[in-house]
């Protein structure tokens, strides 16, 4: 059962692909959201227009989650352990009629030197709770909380988007739910 899931979960994400931009949606799309976490029990976070978030990437570019993911590292400069999937949710907007699917993996650091990638303002280890408070998206630092303190389960749960001037807040409408457990 527990494979049949994963499968399941890596077909969407690879059915989800496509080569729009996340900034404006005209279509279904995926993000891949990575928790690393250092030997301190700090966590990478990247700051982009004083807003802080751990790093994503929208999944666009003709190439596997793990290849996606160890790019998005890399642009951090440094090496992680093999992302462990935990947790996937859905998103959906009452401003327009497209959804996302968002994918969260944990990984360790194993080595490099941290530096700035393109288009990004700052990156810091930040210790693991002021990490998940600096968090600026309220549905991200819910699930990070959940993640984190609940790690040998991979969670789901839905969240709908709504747009208020430049804000979109976002509002759980299913609450976390365990999908299954991680080993």
């Amino acid at each position: 059962m527990k494979k049949q899931i994963i499968i399941l979960l890596a077909i969407f994400c690879l059915l989800s692909c496509n080569r729009n931009e996340h900034q404006d949606p005209t279509h279904n799309f995926t993000v891949q959201r990575l928790i690393i976490i250092n030997d301190y029990n700090e966590i990478l976070m990247s700051n982009q227009k004083d807003l802080w978030f751990t790093p994503s990437l929208v999944y666009n570019k003709s190439q596997f989650i793990k290849e996606g993911l160890d790019s998005l590292s890399n642009e951090y400069g440094i090496k992680i352990t093999s992302p462990k999937l935990q947790g996937y949710f859905s998103y959906k907007y009452d401003y327009h009629p497209y959804s996302t699917l968002r994918s969260y993996f944990v990984a360790k650091y194993v080595s490099g030197e941290l530096k700035i990638p393109e288009g990004k303002d700052d990156v810091q280890w930040i210790p693991m709770d002021e990490a998940v408070e600096k968090c600026s998206v309220s549905s991200i630092n819910q699930i990070t909380k959940q993640i984190i303190k609940f790690p040998d389960v991979v969670w789901g749960g839905s969240f709908l988007v709504s747009q208020v001037g430049d804000e979109h807040p976002t509002k759980m409408v299913e609450k976390f739910y365990p999908l299954f457990q991680s080993n």
